[in-house]
């Protein structure tokens, strides 16, 4: 029986766990339900380059059931795109909603046919920008110096991309959490009172309490794939349409199994009418906080 009822990423929840970052709701209807169970016979595992608090996860699937293995975290079975099953020892909540609103969770999106990006995303004029890149590459700090400027974010570390029957993109919102480094956090000069530590012992932190965020869909804009800074000057590039399916499989954020055969055609597919529709460019992250805010400033008075 499901004690609390939260929104993420257009679902109703019902959740055994408390998930303190979700908003709460009042439903008669859950899409989810997230409980406490034995998970006992688990197909053969395999590595991924799924990486969190210090711990490799592990994966598997079979039948419309996909397992991801965080031992001795916790391990995770999803199925049908309607039921995530927690099998844990695991007492302390921020560790848990820490593992539960991630890839986990993006399991479920995934069954539910939507395209994920490992990336953030804000919301310009009703307008959707995503940022990607590889671990480091600046998308949460990027996303932060919008939000100090009272722009509101849709997701950070995972994007949810629904396309319609029309082949129009949208960006389906998460929950209000932006998590950035705190080295980030001293360059943004942001207080930390305003934000909580992610887990103990990390120097992550998360900030969601006085982030503005943007609770209804809106439509995909444009995508940034970031890179490392490349001198002073910051470099913006477009991608041809050609380039951008194949660019974008560079930064699915679930295990590489799961893009094998018809799942591999459809999520190119996905892609391909993605790279269709909007414009998606690679830039070299500002060199300094001065020149990410004047970029900010420059996509504020843009899009």
């Amino acid at each position: 029986m499901s004690k609390f009822y939260y929104t993420a990423y257009g679902l109703r929840i019902g959740s055994e766990i408390s998930l303190p970052l979700l908003k709460e709701i009042q439903t008669d209807t859950v899409d989810l339900t997230v409980k406490f169970g034995n998970i006992s016979e688990i197909p053969p595992l395999a590595p991924t380059k799924i990486h969190r608090a210090g711990l490799d996860a592990q994966f598997a699937q079979s039948d419309g059931r996909l397992w991801l293995d965080w031992s001795p975290i916790a391990c995770f079975m999803a199925a049908n795109g309607n039921e995530l099953i927690v099998d844990t020892n695991q007492t302390d909540v921020k560790i848990l909603s820490l593992f539960i609103l991630s890839e986990a969770l993006g399991l479920i999106l995934f069954q539910n046919g939507y395209l994920l990006l490992h990336g953030s995303a804000i919301q310009l004029n009703n307008k959707g920008v995503v940022f990607v890149g590889e671990p480091g590459a600046g998308k949460s700090t990027t996303v932060a110096a919008f939000a100090q400027k009272g722009v509101s974010i849709i997701s950070d570390d995972m994007v949810c991309i629904r396309i319609d029957e029309m082949g129009k993109p949208s960006l389906i919102p998460a929950f209000p959490q932006i998590k950035i480094w705190e080295k980030s956090v001293e360059g943004l000069q942001l207080s930390k009172n305003d934000l909580n530590v992610l887990r103990t012992g990390s120097t992550k932190f998360s900030w969601h309490e006085s982030v503005s965020f943007e609770e209804a869909a809106v439509p995909l804009e444009q995508i940034f794939i970031l890179s490392p800074p490349k001198g002073e000057n910051t470099e913006i590039s477009q991608l041809d349409k050609s380039e951008g399916p194949v660019a974008l499989l560079s930064y699915f954020p679930l295990p590489d199994l799961l893009l094998r055969g018809g799942q591999l055609k459809d999520h190119f597919e996905k892609s391909v009418t993605i790279a269709q529709t909007t414009p998606i460019f690679r830039m070299s992250r500002p060199a300094d906080f001065a020149k990410l805010y004047a970029f900010v400033d420059y996509m504020k008075t843009t899009i």
